[in-house]
């Protein structure tokens, strides 16, 4: 019901494109307000029609609705003023904006850990490995241009927009062979790294929270060759840096039920991960990648194993859609890996990755199988009476592939200025075998929160809510959810309620 109220148009101008979203109940002038506020060309001068020559004039009054207009959903207009420049969209959920504010004094407080939260530089690689740390020089308008990677929306620009040709589009189809009949050979495709990334940054805002969740890993689990992962909420920003970038934002981390199978933690059933996304949408938040700890690699200049890439490329699947104004389909889906770093003597450092739109369309496709091989990503073999297509590394057939093919280098960083969400990150966390989160949890907790704090900053832990969606009702969650977000005070029946608890 509520995509039957939306009228979606994809509107084409000199610069670029947008994909301006409506309620069907829009006038022609709320519409051309929307265009103005993307573009910059103002209501009274702007020149719309349905051709790109301009030819096929769309003009009305205000008040006209769009329907009379032949404005329907999925309609593409062009906009033909020169002048019009179009903003970059890289948001899938509109975060809620936090305005600066002055610090809340309370007790306690994790420092941050420079070591955790910055950049780390590796041994030279293969020529075909992306940087372990990315060299920046100044492009136009004071930009960044990585040597290594385009963004995608400027590598899209550069190439009018044709998005036929992207990995992501093809398919990786066998042919069978019958007896007696024609014999089609699926065509040979060449391996080559991804010129351009979906995200260029990976910004931990929340840097106590990804202390928590290092420092458990090395405290309880590391000495037992246990591995920990973790679900990244957050939001995605335009990175002002790079030419339409896109930068994914770090607030929180919800570790799920796991077990240990071979050498990585894997994600059980979690009858809870439903409910998670409805509070992290009420905070303004969604499920933006994974954190994942692993012991190190068995060669300096490997950024991740094979069973790491596969399985990435299968999150991405997961976590893909078509939101672009494309319609092409891809993925933002940010997974970041913990290991110790030889380069800081041990201490484990952050290293956030993704797949390349190939790798994923192999992973779809079943191209890529399971194997015990700790250095190459393998085509699987034929069966019987099938044909499967050549994959080609420099003009070469080849069934090994070194993970570096598909492997694209997202850069991290750690604000200088912590304006997070989350003035807190003391509660204990969920799921943890050894730490059982209690009732008692909640007396601990609110008896080393300062009273002087605004009432919502005293809620503003991300497991606290968790916790007491939990323990009390997710409709009570849910409201101190939105409170946290837009930093309103706490009902009073609310806060009652929880006094009561906790006596």
């Amino acid at each position: 019901v509520e995509a039957m109220a939306k009228v979606v148009v994809r509107l084409v101008t000199a610069s670029g494109r947008s994909r301006i979203e409506v309620p069907s109940s829009a006038t022609f002038g709320e519409f051309q307000a929307e265009v103005q506020s993307r573009t910059g060309v103002e209501v009274s001068v702007q020149k719309l029609s349905s051709d790109p020559r301009g030819q096929q004039v769309i003009s009305g009054a205000p008040s006209a609705s769009l329907a009379q207009l032949g404005i329907s959903n999925g309609a593409q207009l062009h906009l033909t003023n020169q002048e019009a420049s179009i903003a970059a969209q890289v948001l899938t959920k509109v975060p809620v904006p936090v305005e600066p504010e002055a610090a809340v004094p309370k007790s306690g407080g994790a420092a941050a850990a420079a070591g955790a939260a910055a950049s780390s530089s590796a041994p030279a690689a293969s020529a075909t490995q992306p940087p372990k740390e990315t060299q920046v020089v100044p492009g136009d308008a004071g930009k960044k241009v990585d040597p290594k990677f385009e963004t995608f929306d400027a590598f899209l620009r550069n190439r009018r927009y044709d998005t036929a040709a992207l990995p992501g589009s093809q398919r990786y189809v066998s042919s069978q062979l019958k007896q007696g009949g024609m014999i089609k050979l699926p065509p040979s495709v060449s391996l080559k790294q991804q010129p351009y990334r979906h995200v260029d940054t990976l910004s931990v805002i929340n840097v106590p929270e990804v202390e928590n969740f290092i420092g458990y890993w090395q405290t309880h689990l590391l000495q037992n060759a246990m591995q920990r992962l973790g679900w990244m909420y957050g939001y995605y920003l335009e990175d002002k840096n790079y030419d339409e970038g896109c930068r994914a934002v770090v607030e929180g981390i919800y570790e799920p039920p796991q077990e240990m199978i071979g050498e990585m933690a894997m994600p059980k059933d979690d009858p809870h991960m439903d409910q998670v996304d409805r509070i992290a949408e009420a905070l303004g938040l969604e499920r933006i990648g994974w954190m994942f700890t692993t012991l190190p690699l068995e060669s300096d200049d490997q950024l991740l194993s094979p069973e790491e890439v596969l399985r990435i490329a299968r999150l991405q699947n997961e976590h893909s859609n078509d939101l672009h104004f494309t319609k092409y389909r891809l993925s933002k889906f940010v997974s970041c890996a913990v290991r110790p770093d030889a380069a800081l003597g041990g201490m484990p450092s952050l290293n956030p990755y993704m797949v390349s739109d190939q790798c994923c369309a192999m992973v779809r496709d079943g191209i890529l199988s399971e194997s015990t091989d700790r250095k190459h990503c393998l085509v699987r073999d034929a069966q019987t009476n099938e044909l499967v297509s050549d994959f080609l590394v420099e003009g070469k057939p080849t069934k090994k592939l070194l993970p570096d093919f598909f492997i694209v280098r997202v850069n991290d960083t750690a604000p200088k200025k912590h304006q997070r969400m989350f003035t807190h990150a003391e509660f204990p966390r969920e799921n943890r075998p050894t730490q059982p989160q209690r009732r008692d949890d909640l007396k601990k907790y609110f008896r080393g929160v300062s009273t002087s704090e605004p009432s919502w900053s005293r809620y503003a832990d991300f497991h606290l809510i968790l916790y007491i969606a939990h323990e009390i009702d997710v409709d009570t969650a849910l409201a101190i959810a939105e409170c946290v977000r837009d930093r309103k005070d706490i009902p009073e029946g609310t806060e009652m309620l929880i006094k009561e608890i906790i006596r």
